[in-house]
Parts: structure tokens; sequence; C-alpha cells
């Protein structure tokens, strides 16, 4: 399995943007970037098990294109709604008093009747609002050959270096799942951005671990840094991330049970059984020189919450220039007839 992966690879000479959860596989000759990656990690020391909650943004692509998401025991699978993410959004990103911003623009309607502008311009900030892809999930287990059948039969591959490391994570026994993904069908251009599914796996576990830091579906070229991971975690107690330089969170403090139910209402339920009061720690992780990261417990730290970010609203108003040209004699003509009828009295006298 691994010579066909990279076999098949040398051919296509294709080429995408590092995943640091994910493995993406795209079609042969389709290009597959990544530009955010949010996780959610739940760890419930009573019932040892572990939820991810996942979702990414990619650059609009019409193709569909697959995702392997390792995980240390095999997973169960759900498609969630975004309400999740944004609910525990909200305390990791507080946003702050609404800024508001009018934009004031004098443009002539007749000339733009007889010349029509090119591009985009105001156009394209009011293009509808980027649809949310659908996703399809199968497990793969640890065995080599479920994951060739499942590439074969949806039409992705795989660069050498990803199916090595494929290899060396099934070998410590970790799992796979496989992930089609099918943007929204539309005409034309795809949009320029694709919001992907949010996805909930729940395994068993001992302790809080993240595959991360797959390489990039790349040939020759360097490994590239991607967009940094930011992965939250909610458990018992303060955690930090395993490694000679730990990175710093940007978020650390209590939930309180009334606070995991406030996020529950919001989210419309919970996909993972921790729903007492715990700690939440969220970090922002650049590609870490290990393939795993390992959250370990640590003495609680002072609360950390960034500063509400101000919440900008932007507001166009387009005056049209031949009305203000009309303007200027309609106000001479209104002071004229005014000043008669005050200089008529006078003249009576």
């Amino acid at each position: 399995m691994s010579r066909l992966h990279c076999a098949l690879a040398l051919l296509l000479g294709l080429s995408a943007s590092p995943a640091l959860a994910v493995v993406i596989a795209p079609a042969p000759g389709e290009t597959v970037k990544l530009q955010r990656e949010q996780i959610i990690l739940v760890f419930d020391p009573l019932t040892a098990s572990q939820t991810l909650v996942i979702q990414h943004q990619f650059e609009g692509t019409q193709a569909p294109f697959g995702l392997l998401i390792p995980t240390p025991q095999p997973a169960t699978v759900s498609v969630l709604s975004e309400r999740i993410v944004k609910a525990v959004g909200r305390r990791l990103h507080p946003r702050g008093k609404t800024l508001r911003v009018l934009d004031v623009e004098v443009r002539s309607f007749i000339g733009g009747c007889a010349i029509r502008e090119v591009g985009g311009g105001h156009a394209a900030a009011q293009a509808p609002k980027n649809a949310q892809a659908s996703a399809a999930s199968k497990s793969l287990g640890g065995a080599p050959e479920p994951l060739h059948d499942w590439l074969l039969s949806n039409g992705f591959t795989l660069a050498p270096a990803q199916t090595r490391w494929l290899d060396e994570l099934r070998l410590s026994g970790w799992s796979l799942t496989g992930i089609v993904v099918r943007p929204p069908t539309r005409d034309g251009a795809p949009q320029p951005t694709l919001r992907g599914p949010v996805l909930a796996l729940t395994h068993a576990a001992e302790e809080p671990r993240l595959a991360a830091a797959h390489p990039a579906f790349a040939l020759s070229a360097p490994l590239t840094d991607g967009p940094p991971l930011e992965v939250a975690v909610l458990t018992e107690w303060a955690v930090r991330v395993d490694s000679q330089q730990p990175p710093r969170p940007f978020f650390a403090d209590i939930l309180t049970g009334p606070e995991v139910a406030r996020i529950s209402a919001e989210a419309g339920g919970l996909p993972w059984s921790f729903r007492r009061a715990g700690t939440l720690t969220a970090f922002k992780v650049e590609r870490p020189a290990s393939g795993v990261l390992n959250f370990t417990r640590m003495d609680p730290r002072p609360p950390i919450r960034p500063a509400p970010a101000p919440n900008v609203q932007s507001y166009h108003l387009q005056i049209p220039l031949e009305l203000l040209l009309a303007l200027g004699p309609s106000l001479l003509w209104l002071w004229l007839r005014h000043g008669r009828r005050r200089r008529l009295p006078q003249r009576l006298l």
C-alpha cells in the first residue's frame, strides 16, 4: 500500500498547504489549502474518554477531498452544527463594544450607466455568505487495506511523507477515520473561503493526546509552516503541552458548572460526557517538532483571558453626484424666496 501511494504521488506531482491535525488527501490534479484549524479537546477522566471537536477553513474549491484523522483508539464520529464552535469561541475570543464605521462614496449614476465599472468593487463585499461543506465519515481502523480501498473508491491520493507518517501511527496502535468533504455545488467560480464541517470524534483515552504536525502533500520541497493550530483543552485540571518549549496559553480559566450549562444551552447540547466544572486552557501551537502533542497536568495558573476585540460594523453610503449638483441651485432658490418674503413688509412701510 505504501509503495502504491508513493508511486501515485510521484507521478502526479501535486502540492498542498500543510495540515496540522489532519492529513489532507486531495483528488488528482487538485490543490487544497488550509487557512485555519480549530480543535476543542475534552478529556473526561471519570469515563476515560476524549472528544475532539474539529473545524477547518480552506481556500474555496469545488472538488471533493478527503481528511484523515488519527486517534489513539477507534472513534465514533458525528457531524455537528457550528453552534458548539461559536459558543466556545465566544469565551476564547470575546467581543468588545460595537464600533460603527461609515464609508461615504460620491459617484455619478449617469456616468455609471454610460461606462461600466470593471472589477468586483463593493459588489464583492456584498457576496453571499460562504456555505458550509458536507461530510461523510468512515472508520478505517489500524489496518492498511481499509485506507487503500477508501482512497481508491473516492479517487484520493497521498504523498510519500504522508504515507510513511500514517504507517508509523498505525504501528503505534493508532486508528484512522476517513472524512469525505464535499463543497457546496454552485455555478461559477468557488467562494474565496470554504467552511469545513464541524466533526466530533469520541474515543477511549487514558490521557489527553492529539496527533499533529502531519506532513504536507509535497514531494521534494521542504515543509513550510502552516497556520497555527488553535486547540482548547477542557478537563478537570490545568494542562500544559509536554515539550521542551511549551507554548504559553492565550486563555486559561475555570469554567463553573453554570458556565458549562450556558455553553450547552448556546450550542444546543454538548457532544461530550464532561458536563461539570473544569478548567479550559487554549493554545496557539506552531508546527511542533514532535508529531504527537501530549497534555500533562500542572498546578493551576493565574487566570488568563484575552482582551475583548472591538466588533467593527461597516456601513457604505453612496451619494449621487447629480444630487449634489442639483442641491446648490435648490438652496439658492430657497434662500432668495425666503429673503424676498422677509423684505416685503419693509417695502410696504
